[in-house]
């Protein structure tokens, strides 16, 4: 009996600590890629509303009034608050337009800057 080899109990629950702690550090990694994945959804579809929106002011025929403003959309089936600063730029035939979409609930942006003419 002397030379039987095993496991005491004791060795036994600092393996299984052990264990349990890198389990429970993967199941937060799996959480955090979970949150980051629904940001990048998020910032990607930002980056599509804030393109319409270019597109949008770029085929106006009237310029856009100079300063700032907000602006709510729906797209693709969630709503985005849209700020928009418009300034004159060096070249007075020249706006520059900033845009920064952000959804109503989430956590991503986009952010796209555009020149477009003043006339």
């Amino acid at each position: 009996m002397a030379n039987e080899r095993g496991f005491t109990l004791l060795e036994m629950l600092v393996a299984l600590s052990i264990i349990s702690i890198a389990a429970l550090t993967l199941v937060r990694l799996d959480a955090y890629a979970v949150r980051t994945a629904g940001d990048l959804d998020d910032s990607t579809l930002a980056g599509i509303v804030a393109q319409n929106r270019a597109v949008e002011l770029w085929t106006d025929p009237a310029p856009p009034t100079i300063g700032n403003s907000a602006v709510g959309v729906s797209n693709a089936g969630r709503n985005w608050r849209i700020d928009q600063r418009v300034a004159k730029t060096a070249d007075d035939s020249l706006l520059r337009i900033d845009l920064i979409i952000r959804p109503e609930n989430g956590r991503g942006q986009a952010a796209l800057t555009i020149i477009r003419p003043s006339r």
